[in-house]
């Protein structure tokens, strides 16, 4: 781990000496963390401080129409885990954009998934909670993949996205199977941005999975709001099929000059399928509710300290249901 982190200095430094107009960027978010309740007695009361991410990014102008980004993400297993693992180095991005036409570019490398790369931007606490395909192991977060994108119009009122990728996130490709998305998403007024979304991913030579999904989200100088309802139907030869639909809403409203107050509703249409172990586990197999109330004090507009509470609840499967779940947080988010 320090021979990755001095190389990446290293890099950062030579980059930065090579006169190319470019920029260094950096934050980190993290907790102190409650389990107030959880139905595996092992959990409750567990506490402690955990950086939960650290991303270093560098990103450079080549040329007018050629440009580069690279990020390093240091990454902690937030599996309340009986043995303590140590922060993990990883590669996050690393693309290269180039414009081949004013209101057009093609991205290839690795990359945000389509699936909430938009949502997750609006949505705007990432370092709260993820967004619900993402945070639910519907997708991953990113892809090495080839994205062609932009504005049919100059206005850029209308906007699309088209990717082909390997369906291996970070991870180096090792089968012949891939993923094809779309993205089309309109800025109705500076306001009000509308999103629908979906992919095809091949996951074996019998198994398929489709994604589709729909976000509506609006802006104003008291704050912000927006409601995202998705599906996913995995099709494998020779089994039902599985289906699982999501519907989440989220309200940020601005208090003052330095204070937001932040709520969430996630509501699973179908049973989990993958569930969720790292920071807030969720069992699969269940239909699951999610709850989250903030409050955000910005200190300064680089620093943030976030108060707020998780509560995860459960309907019944076959008789059977996990008692519910409350956790207690004290977020933090910086750049530097």
């Amino acid at each position: 781990m320090k021979r990755i982190i001095l190389f990446t200095l290293l890099a950062l430094f030579v980059l930065s000496a090579a006169k190319l107009p470019a920029a260094i960027s950096a934050y980190a978010f993290g907790d102190y963390y409650f389990v107030l309740k959880q139905h595996k007695a092992e959990f409750e009361d567990l506490n402690g401080l955990w950086l939960r991410r650290v991303y270093i990014t560098y990103e450079s102008d080549i040329s007018d129409k050629l440009k580069a980004r690279a990020r390093l993400e240091f990454n902690s297993a937030g599996n309340f885990s009986t043995s303590a693992a140590n922060i993990t180095p990883y590669l996050k991005d690393a693309t290269i954009a180039y414009q081949y036409a004013p209101l057009h570019k093609v991205t290839v490398g690795i990359q945000d998934s389509l699936a909430f790369g938009n949502i997750e931007k609006f949505y705007g606490y990432r370092h709260l909670e993820k967004t619900m395909f993402d945070l639910y192991k519907v997708r991953s977060s990113r892809d090495f993949a080839i994205d062609f994108s932009g504005a049919f119009d100059a206005a850029k009122k209308f906007n699309y996205s088209v990717q082909y990728g390997n369906y291996s996130g970070n991870r180096n490709e090792t089968d012949k199977y891939k993923q094809v998305g779309a993205r089309f998403f309109v800025n109705v007024t500076p306001k009000l941005l509308v999103e629908i979304n979906g992919d095809v991913t091949s996951l074996s030579g019998v198994k398929t999975s489709y994604l589709i999904q729909g976000f509506a989200g609006y802006k104003d100088e008291w704050g912000r709001l927006g409601v995202n309802y998705g599906q996913e139907m995995v099709k494998e030869d020779g089994k039902s099929d599985v289906d699982f639909g999501v519907f989440s809403a989220f309200i940020v409203a601005k208090l003052g000059a330095k204070v937001e107050a932040l709520a969430r509703y996630d509501m699973s249409v179908d049973p989990q399928p993958y569930g969720q172990g790292d920071y807030l586990p969720i069992e699969k197999g269940y239909k699951s509710n999610l709850a989250i109330l903030g409050l955000a004090w910005n200190l300064h507009p680089k620093f943030q300290i976030m108060p707020n509470i998780k509560m995860v609840s459960y309907k019944e499967n076959k008789g059977v249901k996990p008692g519910s779940d409350t956790y207690f947080n004290v977020t933090f988010y910086y750049q530097f």
